[in-house]
């Protein structure tokens, strides 16, 4: 008690520090300086994901669904890949991304769009009603789940982009219907030290939040979302001709950034120098 009869320090008492009015500015002052940030992550795209760019749909279409998709697993540059391996590591790391990416493709089409099934190694292409998934790795970085924990805000994010190219089986040479682009990441959340507040007070359960909801994104991540969007790219294609109906239509997220949308995807490889390619 103070000589006065008052608390020197209380939680609730009007006079107190907890309640005085630097205090009550910071308090403030942090919820305002929360809603910017908060519309800064929204605007940029806080949340992890996958966008397609590119969308370049070729000749007149096709006039109906084919009985099967076959997909092929994507050519694999070396040096697209920015991972912690070397050598034999290195090389079965990059056939194992481009086996489970594949897959999920596969699981993708044939829920949403028709029957498909991956197109073996050395397996002779087929001829008939059938359409070819193919595509190349332009980029893979592993990233740091660490850093994308503690720091966040895109340091230490993971990145997956892909070119994808979609042909038509049905003469005696595949014709191509469609390419476009898949870029997209771990995004920009927030890691732990974002839990500081300006009054330098940590938050524990934010920082716990925080570093949670940073580091679940990951390569895992961006291939499942790589295939969703593959065959929601496929899908809306299929509707645009008249192949599908609109209850089964599934649209892809699409990104227009100008260093997409200035050039058409090349189907060799950008970089002159690539002379390792996994098949």
């Amino acid at each position: 008690m103070g000589c006065h009869g008052n608390p020197l320090f209380s939680w609730t008492s009007g006079e107190s520090r907890a309640n005085s009015v630097p205090l009550k500015f910071l308090s403030l002052l942090n919820c305002l300086l929360r809603i910017p940030l908060c519309v800064a992550l929204l605007t940029l795209g806080g949340c992890a994901s996958v966008s397609v760019a590119n969308v370049f749909p070729k000749g007149t279409g096709p006039k109906k669904l084919p009985a099967k998709i076959y997909v092929t697993k994507f050519v694999a540059p070396y040096d697209s890949f920015h991972v912690d391996r070397e050598g034999n590591d290195l090389t079965a790391f990059v056939a194992s991304e481009q086996l489970t990416l594949a897959q999920l493709i596969v699981t993708q089409l044939n829920k949403y769009v028709a029957p498909a099934e991956m197109l073996q190694q050395g397996k002779a292409v087929p001829r008939g009603n059938y359409w070819l998934v193919s595509g190349v790795y332009d980029e893979e970085i592993q990233g740091s789940r660490a850093l994308r924990a503690l720091v966040g805000f895109g340091v230490g994010g993971t990145k997956l982009q892909t070119r994808v190219k979609v042909s038509s089986l049905t003469g005696s040479d595949p014709v191509d219907l469609l390419s476009f682009l898949t870029t997209g990441g771990s995004g920009i959340a927030p890691g732990a030290w974002a839990s500081f507040t300006p009054a330098f007070v940590f938050s524990w359960p934010g920082a716990i939040a925080n570093a949670g909801g940073a580091s679940l994104g990951g390569l895992s991540m961006d291939r499942k979302r790589t295939a969703r969007e593959i065959a929601a790219t496929i899908s809306e294609y299929c509707f645009q001709h008249g192949l599908i109906q609109k209850r089964r239509l599934r649209r892809p997220k699409k990104l227009v950034p100008p260093q997409f949308v200035h050039r058409r995807p090349e189907w060799t490889s950008s970089r002159s120098h690539r002379s390792h390619l996994l098949l």
